[in-house]
Protein backbone atom coordinates (compact mmCIF):
# COMPACT_ATOMS: atom_id res chain seq x y z
CA UNK A 1 0.00 0.00 0.00
CA UNK A 2 3.00 2.54 1.13
CA UNK A 3 4.46 1.63 -2.20
CA UNK A 4 1.21 2.51 -3.84
CA UNK A 5 0.62 5.98 -2.06
CA UNK A 6 4.01 6.55 -3.47
CA UNK A 7 3.93 6.02 -6.97
CA UNK A 8 0.76 7.93 -7.20
CA UNK A 9 2.51 11.12 -5.26
CA UNK A 10 5.09 10.75 -7.98
CA UNK A 11 2.89 10.75 -10.94
CA UNK A 12 1.08 13.46 -9.51
CA UNK A 13 3.83 15.92 -8.31
CA UNK A 14 5.77 14.80 -12.22
CA UNK A 15 2.39 16.22 -13.95
CA UNK A 16 2.43 19.48 -11.97
CA UNK A 17 5.41 20.06 -12.73
CA UNK A 18 5.03 19.58 -16.47
CA UNK A 19 2.49 21.84 -16.42
CA UNK A 20 3.78 24.45 -14.73
CA UNK A 21 7.40 24.21 -16.38
CA UNK A 22 6.22 24.04 -19.68
CA UNK A 23 3.91 26.95 -18.89
CA UNK A 24 6.66 29.30 -17.40
CA UNK A 25 8.79 28.47 -20.39
CA UNK A 26 6.47 29.24 -23.03
CA UNK A 27 5.77 25.68 -25.01
CA UNK A 28 2.76 24.95 -23.24
CA UNK A 29 1.04 23.05 -20.93
CA UNK A 30 -1.04 20.07 -21.51
CA UNK A 31 -4.27 20.73 -21.55
CA UNK A 32 -8.10 19.58 -22.50
CA UNK A 33 -10.96 21.82 -23.55
CA UNK A 34 -13.74 22.42 -21.80
CA UNK A 35 -17.32 20.95 -22.57
CA UNK A 36 -18.87 22.24 -26.10
CA UNK A 37 -15.47 23.41 -27.11
CA UNK A 38 -14.84 22.65 -30.21
CA UNK A 39 -11.73 20.67 -31.34
CA UNK A 40 -10.16 21.18 -34.97
CA UNK A 41 -11.43 18.56 -36.92
CA UNK A 42 -8.58 17.20 -39.46
CA UNK A 43 -9.59 13.89 -41.86
CA UNK A 44 -6.82 12.21 -43.82
CA UNK A 45 -7.16 9.92 -47.18
CA UNK A 46 -7.29 10.13 -50.43
CA UNK A 47 -9.14 13.39 -51.14
CA UNK A 48 -6.27 14.88 -49.12
CA UNK A 49 -6.56 16.84 -46.02
CA UNK A 50 -10.01 18.12 -44.94
CA UNK A 51 -9.49 20.83 -42.17
CA UNK A 52 -10.20 24.24 -41.13
CA UNK A 53 -8.14 27.23 -42.81
CA UNK A 54 -8.05 29.20 -39.70
CA UNK A 55 -8.66 28.60 -35.88
CA UNK A 56 -8.43 30.28 -32.48
CA UNK A 57 -5.10 29.67 -30.94
CA UNK A 58 -3.48 29.11 -27.56
CA UNK A 59 -3.77 25.81 -26.07
CA UNK A 60 -5.55 23.78 -29.24
CA UNK A 61 -6.75 19.92 -29.91
CA UNK A 62 -6.83 18.40 -33.07
CA UNK A 63 -9.39 15.51 -33.18
CA UNK A 64 -7.87 13.50 -36.09
CA UNK A 65 -9.55 10.55 -38.53
CA UNK A 66 -8.97 8.46 -41.84
CA UNK A 67 -11.32 6.37 -44.10
CA UNK A 68 -7.44 4.99 -45.13
CA UNK A 69 -7.72 0.63 -44.36
CA UNK A 70 -3.99 0.99 -43.82
CA UNK A 71 -3.84 3.96 -41.24
CA UNK A 72 -2.36 7.49 -42.08
CA UNK A 73 0.12 9.54 -39.97
CA UNK A 74 -0.77 13.28 -39.50
CA UNK A 75 2.09 15.60 -38.40
CA UNK A 76 2.17 19.25 -37.64
CA UNK A 77 4.99 21.79 -38.41
CA UNK A 78 5.62 25.29 -37.94
CA UNK A 79 8.87 27.09 -39.67
CA UNK A 80 10.69 29.27 -37.91
CA UNK A 81 10.73 33.08 -38.64
CA UNK A 82 11.78 33.49 -42.09
CA UNK A 83 12.05 29.82 -43.23
CA UNK A 84 9.90 28.55 -45.87
CA UNK A 85 7.84 25.75 -45.77
CA UNK A 86 9.35 24.36 -48.90
CA UNK A 87 12.82 24.42 -47.50
CA UNK A 88 11.69 22.27 -44.44
CA UNK A 89 9.95 19.92 -46.53
CA UNK A 90 13.02 19.11 -48.79
CA UNK A 91 14.91 18.54 -45.61
CA UNK A 92 12.66 16.34 -44.46
CA UNK A 93 13.09 14.25 -47.50
CA UNK A 94 16.67 14.20 -46.58
CA UNK A 95 15.35 13.16 -43.10
CA UNK A 96 13.44 9.71 -44.50
CA UNK A 97 16.45 8.80 -46.55
CA UNK A 98 17.83 5.36 -46.05
CA UNK A 99 20.90 6.50 -45.98
CA UNK A 100 22.04 7.37 -42.15
CA UNK A 101 24.73 10.55 -43.05
CA UNK A 102 21.60 11.74 -45.18
CA UNK A 103 19.02 11.67 -42.66
CA UNK A 104 21.01 12.64 -39.74
CA UNK A 105 22.17 16.08 -41.70
CA UNK A 106 17.99 16.46 -42.89
CA UNK A 107 16.79 16.05 -39.53
CA UNK A 108 19.47 18.36 -37.86
CA UNK A 109 17.91 20.88 -40.53
CA UNK A 110 14.85 20.12 -39.62
CA UNK A 111 15.88 20.47 -36.09
CA UNK A 112 16.96 24.11 -36.57
CA UNK A 113 14.34 25.34 -39.02
CA UNK A 114 11.19 24.42 -37.38
CA UNK A 115 8.93 23.49 -34.84
CA UNK A 116 7.78 19.96 -34.44
CA UNK A 117 4.05 20.43 -32.93
CA UNK A 118 3.27 16.44 -32.79
CA UNK A 119 0.62 14.72 -34.88
CA UNK A 120 -1.40 11.37 -34.94
CA UNK A 121 -1.17 7.47 -36.14
CA UNK A 122 -4.63 6.81 -37.15
CA UNK A 123 -7.07 3.89 -38.33
CA UNK A 124 -11.05 4.17 -39.56
CA UNK A 125 -10.76 2.30 -35.99
CA UNK A 126 -8.91 4.12 -34.00
CA UNK A 127 -9.06 8.22 -34.38
CA UNK A 128 -7.03 10.07 -31.98
CA UNK A 129 -7.10 13.74 -30.33
CA UNK A 130 -3.94 15.92 -29.10
CA UNK A 131 -3.85 19.03 -27.64
CA UNK A 132 -1.25 21.24 -26.81
CA UNK A 133 -0.65 25.27 -26.68
CA UNK A 134 0.27 26.86 -30.31
CA UNK A 135 0.75 30.57 -30.23
CA UNK A 136 -0.80 32.44 -32.91
CA UNK A 137 0.42 32.30 -36.64
CA UNK A 138 0.75 29.58 -39.55
CA UNK A 139 1.05 26.07 -39.01
CA UNK A 140 0.89 23.47 -41.31
CA UNK A 141 -0.70 19.58 -41.53
CA UNK A 142 1.38 17.51 -43.19
CA UNK A 143 0.08 13.65 -44.66
CA UNK A 144 3.28 12.41 -43.68
CA UNK A 145 1.92 8.46 -45.04
CA UNK A 146 1.81 10.25 -48.20
CA UNK A 147 5.38 12.39 -47.86
CA UNK A 148 7.30 8.85 -47.12
CA UNK A 149 5.85 7.53 -50.28
CA UNK A 150 6.35 10.15 -52.61
CA UNK A 151 8.50 13.48 -50.85
CA UNK A 152 8.38 15.41 -54.37
CA UNK A 153 4.64 15.79 -54.14
CA UNK A 154 3.71 16.72 -50.24
CA UNK A 155 -0.13 16.41 -49.13
CA UNK A 156 0.18 20.01 -46.98
CA UNK A 157 -2.51 22.09 -45.98
CA UNK A 158 -2.05 25.49 -43.94
CA UNK A 159 -3.70 26.57 -40.79
CA UNK A 160 -3.77 30.13 -39.43
CA UNK A 161 -3.97 29.91 -35.64
CA UNK A 162 -5.21 33.33 -34.25
CA UNK A 163 -6.37 34.54 -30.71
CA UNK A 164 -7.11 32.66 -27.18
CA UNK A 165 -9.61 30.25 -27.14
CA UNK A 166 -9.90 30.63 -23.67
CA UNK A 167 -9.31 26.38 -23.10
CA UNK A 168 -8.26 25.15 -19.54
CA UNK A 169 -6.88 22.24 -17.93
CA UNK A 170 -9.11 19.87 -17.59
CA UNK A 171 -8.00 16.82 -15.76
CA UNK A 172 -4.59 15.00 -15.35
CA UNK A 173 -4.02 12.38 -17.68
CA UNK A 174 -4.19 8.66 -16.82
CA UNK A 175 -0.45 8.13 -18.24
CA UNK A 176 2.73 9.85 -18.45
CA UNK A 177 5.75 9.35 -20.82
CA UNK A 178 9.10 11.06 -20.61
CA UNK A 179 11.59 10.99 -24.11
CA UNK A 180 14.70 11.34 -22.31
CA UNK A 181 18.33 10.96 -23.48
CA UNK A 182 20.49 8.55 -21.43
CA UNK A 183 24.12 7.33 -21.00
CA UNK A 184 22.45 4.43 -22.92
CA UNK A 185 20.84 6.49 -25.48
CA UNK A 186 17.37 7.86 -25.90
CA UNK A 187 14.71 6.18 -24.06
CA UNK A 188 10.99 6.47 -23.03
CA UNK A 189 10.33 6.53 -19.63
CA UNK A 190 6.26 5.25 -19.12
CA UNK A 191 4.36 5.68 -16.03
CA UNK A 192 0.48 4.34 -15.88
CA UNK A 193 0.68 3.51 -19.34
CA UNK A 194 -2.01 0.60 -19.31
CA UNK A 195 -5.07 1.67 -20.86
CA UNK A 196 -5.98 1.01 -24.46
CA UNK A 197 -8.63 4.25 -24.45
CA UNK A 198 -7.39 6.85 -22.17
CA UNK A 199 -5.26 10.44 -22.12
CA UNK A 200 -1.78 10.06 -22.02
CA UNK A 201 0.97 12.90 -20.99
CA UNK A 202 3.90 12.81 -23.35
CA UNK A 203 7.14 15.43 -22.54
CA UNK A 204 10.16 15.57 -24.76
CA UNK A 205 13.19 16.40 -22.36
CA UNK A 206 15.30 15.16 -24.81
CA UNK A 207 17.43 17.21 -26.81
CA UNK A 208 16.26 15.91 -30.58
CA UNK A 209 12.84 15.34 -32.06
CA UNK A 210 11.05 12.21 -30.62
CA UNK A 211 7.67 10.61 -31.53
CA UNK A 212 5.98 7.80 -29.64
CA UNK A 213 4.20 5.09 -32.03
CA UNK A 214 1.90 2.90 -30.16
CA UNK A 215 2.29 -0.41 -31.94
CA UNK A 216 0.48 -3.63 -31.49
CA UNK A 217 2.64 -6.74 -30.68
CA UNK A 218 2.33 -10.51 -30.58
CA UNK A 219 1.37 -11.30 -26.63
CA UNK A 220 4.46 -11.80 -24.79
CA UNK A 221 6.76 -10.04 -26.66
CA UNK A 222 9.51 -8.76 -24.72
CA UNK A 223 12.06 -5.50 -25.66
CA UNK A 224 14.71 -7.61 -26.25
CA UNK A 225 12.76 -9.29 -29.09
CA UNK A 226 12.07 -6.04 -30.00
CA UNK A 227 15.56 -4.91 -29.78
CA UNK A 228 16.71 -8.39 -31.53
CA UNK A 229 14.39 -7.79 -34.60
CA UNK A 230 15.78 -4.34 -35.05
CA UNK A 231 19.79 -5.26 -34.22
CA UNK A 232 19.50 -8.28 -37.51
CA UNK A 233 17.95 -5.74 -40.02
CA UNK A 234 20.61 -3.35 -38.91
CA UNK A 235 23.78 -5.88 -39.30
CA UNK A 236 21.95 -7.56 -42.33
CA UNK A 237 21.21 -10.67 -41.49
CA UNK A 238 18.05 -12.34 -41.40
CA UNK A 239 15.28 -11.06 -38.81
CA UNK A 240 13.45 -12.94 -36.52
CA UNK A 241 9.42 -12.75 -37.34
CA UNK A 242 8.02 -8.92 -37.27
CA UNK A 243 6.68 -9.02 -33.73
CA UNK A 244 4.51 -6.05 -35.22
CA UNK A 245 0.99 -7.55 -35.47
CA UNK A 246 -1.02 -4.29 -36.67
CA UNK A 247 -0.90 -0.32 -37.56
CA UNK A 248 0.33 2.24 -35.05
CA UNK A 249 -1.39 4.38 -33.44
CA UNK A 250 0.41 7.18 -31.18
CA UNK A 251 2.15 10.69 -31.20
CA UNK A 252 3.83 12.29 -34.34
CA UNK A 253 7.19 14.15 -33.55
CA UNK A 254 7.63 17.00 -31.08
CA UNK A 255 10.56 19.06 -30.58
CA UNK A 256 12.66 19.49 -27.37
CA UNK A 257 10.29 20.62 -24.27
CA UNK A 258 7.43 20.80 -25.99
CA UNK A 259 4.31 18.70 -24.27
CA UNK A 260 1.31 16.88 -25.82
CA UNK A 261 -1.82 15.37 -24.20
CA UNK A 262 -2.71 12.32 -26.37
CA UNK A 263 -6.37 10.74 -26.54
CA UNK A 264 -6.32 7.77 -28.05
CA UNK A 265 -9.67 6.31 -28.52
CA UNK A 266 -10.50 2.60 -30.05
CA UNK A 267 -7.64 0.73 -29.59
CA UNK A 268 -8.04 -3.01 -28.68
CA UNK A 269 -6.72 -4.67 -24.94
CA UNK A 270 -3.44 -6.52 -25.40
CA UNK A 271 0.33 -5.94 -25.63
CA UNK A 272 2.06 -2.73 -27.69
CA UNK A 273 4.90 -1.32 -27.90
CA UNK A 274 6.42 2.16 -27.72
CA UNK A 275 8.73 3.56 -30.62
CA UNK A 276 10.59 6.25 -31.92
CA UNK A 277 11.82 5.76 -35.69
CA UNK A 278 12.84 9.72 -35.87
CA UNK A 279 16.73 9.56 -36.93
CA UNK A 280 19.03 10.34 -34.37
CA UNK A 281 20.69 13.26 -35.54
CA UNK A 282 24.17 12.37 -35.27
CA UNK A 283 24.49 8.49 -36.69
CA UNK A 284 21.12 9.27 -39.02
CA UNK A 285 19.74 5.75 -37.30
CA UNK A 286 16.74 5.24 -36.01
CA UNK A 287 15.91 5.95 -32.39
CA UNK A 288 13.88 2.71 -32.24
CA UNK A 289 17.26 0.79 -33.52
CA UNK A 290 19.11 2.78 -30.74
CA UNK A 291 16.93 1.02 -27.74
CA UNK A 292 14.29 3.82 -27.73
CA UNK A 293 11.25 1.65 -27.24
CA UNK A 294 9.40 -0.28 -24.40
CA UNK A 295 6.65 -2.82 -24.10
CA UNK A 296 3.65 -2.27 -22.38
CA UNK A 297 0.28 -3.98 -21.42
CA UNK A 298 -3.09 -1.78 -22.31
CA UNK A 299 -6.30 -3.52 -20.73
Amino acid sequence: MRSQVLRRGSRMAAVAALAFLTTIGGSGAAVAGPPGDAPIEVSLGAAGIQAPGSHDGGPVSFRVKTDDPAGRQLQVIRPHLGVSIDQVLHDLADAVSNTPATAAAGIRAVEGEAEALGGAFVTPQAPEEFTQEISDGPVYLLDFTAFLANPTEPVLKSLELCGSNGRHLAHFPHGIVIQRETTAGPRFEAEDVDRANGAILVHNAAPELHEMELQPVAPGTTDAQIQAYFDAIAHGTTPPPAPFTGPPAGLSAISPDHTVLLETHGLQPGTYVLLCFVPDDQLGIPHAFLGMHQVVQLH
